[in-house]
């Protein structure tokens, strides 16, 4: 299996390299707490699939598939 380290980028209109930026856990903890665990669910989601984003526009890069 390859390591794909490309993907087509529908803002620049060509295939660019991408990067992850990481998740901030406490920031994410912090908005959990003020909002009374109502944070909770998206916290999870960003932590388990975190977005690409365009090495040259610095948009984010959503598969259609």
């Amino acid at each position: 299996m390859s390591n794909e380290t490309t993907c087509f980028c529908k803002h620049c209109n060509k295939t660019v390299t991408f990067h992850v930026e990481p998740v901030s856990h406490l920031k994410q903890f912090g908005l959990t707490v003020v909002t009374l665990g109502l944070w909770l669910p998206m916290w999870i989601g960003m932590a388990m699939r975190p977005t690409k984003l365009c090495n040259e526009c610095n948009e984010p890069l959503w598969s259609d598939g």
